[in-house]
């Protein structure tokens, strides 16, 4: 079976799992304990129909979106009216410090036209080989498995893999171990809703980490310190990322980026560079093991495209229905779900009068479920992202942001998902294991106690 063949009728569509949506108004302790378990629980029905719907909150409104025409008034038109929201930068800043995922005005300006250049697609193509060598070793892994895979772990491992060697591609006096164990605990941390995070406190109200995080955050800190120090004092850096960020300058003044500036850097890549690329291939394996034909089709275009060889940045790039995939995954189970921003004085969304304080929940889930946007929402069609079929509005599609905010690592990240998943599927079948499947947002969109696949060769 070929790509243009899986131009299906709804009928004949898997439909994957969903979060069911909230069909009734709820108390606030209701909301506060659906906020700490599940933040994808607050998503009111009518959100799924409307585009845009507010409500009170402890003295302020909350504008709930989810059509294309208001993401791109907060992201796009008046983003600099906007700001992330209180209790994400509270969560965020004691890890990240102040990198591009949390800076704002002229020290988030700086450092993206600072590390812009780094992320040409030039630039990304030399990693492909990493990624081709971490695929290889997926295979191994999940090809020898006796039984029923938990591939959620497994992709993190792999992708994690992957950023690793992209940011250190040397690593003399590095313990990899160490290091990724401390990763390992101030992702958790940051993924960890606590009722106190629920309390409108100012953003500069401190969050307390536990003693496990505050130790992992010395770890980090002091090994990546480390490498900038030993790399600074070498006539060339590398062409690793951290290469990179060490050389590259903002084209306007000549400046480069502060060591503590690439320091923050590498924590943000490590953070938002791996878990949700490995949560896109968690997803897109879900699905895939559940469409036996879209399985074929794939397949059949990894032979035609790279054979028994590895897939490199060109053949990536030619890998159509792998991208079409996994934008299909992205779209139904976007990594954030929702993202939240908080007004930093009057404007307004759509014509909707909006005051200083006022919160925006920019709801991707909903918006790429909408009724009223897609056809068959609900249903897993890889056809939809054809070239005739595609949506043409950039903001109905938000897995990788939008507006000057957007996403500087995309393209790395569907080079990667697209050169995994199809050396995966070239080698091996892939069938479901579980039962019901629940998706859950714990900081990214994960399925519920894991994804249990079982692969076999081919």
């Amino acid at each position: 079976m070929s790509a243009a063949d899986l131009q299906r009728p709804p009928e004949a569509l898997f439909t994957p799992a969903a979060s069911p949506p909230l069909t009734e108004p709820v108390g606030l302790m209701t909301t506060a304990k659906l906020m700490r378990d599940n933040p994808m629980a607050i998503l009111p029905a009518p959100l799924f129909r409307e585009t845009l719907l507010t409500g009170p909150y402890l003295g302020r409104s909350v504008h709930e979106l989810a059509g294309p025409a208001e993401m791109k008034s907060v992201m796009q038109d008046n983003f600099e009216a906007w700001r992330k929201s209180p209790l994400i930068m509270r969560m965020l800043k004691p890890i990240l410090g102040d990198a591009i995922l949390t800076a704002h005005g002229e020290s988030w300006r700086r450092q993206r036209m600072t590390l812009q250049p780094a992320f040409l697609k030039r630039r990304m193509d030399r990693f492909a080989p990493l990624m081709a060598d971490a695929a290889e070793a997926v295979v191994e892994t999940l090809g020898d498995a006796d039984g029923p895979v938990e591939v959620h772990s497994v992709m993190n491992d792999t992708t994690f893999a992957v950023i690793e060697r992209a940011l250190f591609s040397d690593v003399e006096g590095f313990d990899r171990g160490e290091v990724r164990g401390a990763i390992e605990v101030l992702l958790e941390e940051i993924g960890r809703v606590r009722y106190s995070d629920l309390v409108p406190f100012p953003e500069w109200a401190p969050r307390l980490m536990s003693p496990g995080a505050l130790k992992a955050r010395s770890v980090f800190r002091r090994a990546a310190d480390g490498q900038i120090r030993r790399r600074r004092a070498m006539d060339d850096p590398g062409d690793d990322l951290l290469g990179l960020l060490l050389k590259v300058r903002d084209e306007e003044t000549g400046r480069g980026l502060s060591d503590i500036d690439i320091r923050d850097t590498l924590m943000t890549f490590v953070a938002a560079g791996h878990e949700t690329t490995a949560i896109a291939l968690t997803w897109a394996l879900y699905l895939v093991a559940n469409d036996p034909d879209c399985q074929t089709a794939l397949r059949a275009e990894a032979d035609a495209v790279f054979g028994t060889g590895a897939p490199g940045a060109e053949e990536a790039a030619r890998l159509v229905l792998h991208r079409q995939v996994i934008e299909e995954a992205l779209r139904l189970f976007p990594p954030a779900p929702i993202l939240g921003r908080r007004a930093l004085a009057d404007c307004e969304i759509c014509g909707r009068p909006v005051k200083k304080g006022d919160v925006a929940l920019l709801a991707f889930y909903a918006l790429h479920r909408h009724e009223t946007l897609w056809d068959h929402p609900e249903k897993f069609d890889p056809g939809r992202w054809s070239q005739g079929r595609r949506p043409t509005d950039r903001y109905r599609f938000m897995a990788f942001g939008g507006g000057p905010r957007a996403c500087i690592g995309a393209q790395f990240a569907m080079m990667e998902a697209a050169i995994v998943l199809s050396t995966i599927l070239s080698r091996l079948s892939v069938k479901p294991a579980h039962g019901e499947v629940t998706p859950v947002m714990q900081v990214t969109l994960r399925p519920q106690g894991g994804m249990p696949l079982i692969f076999t060769a081919r």
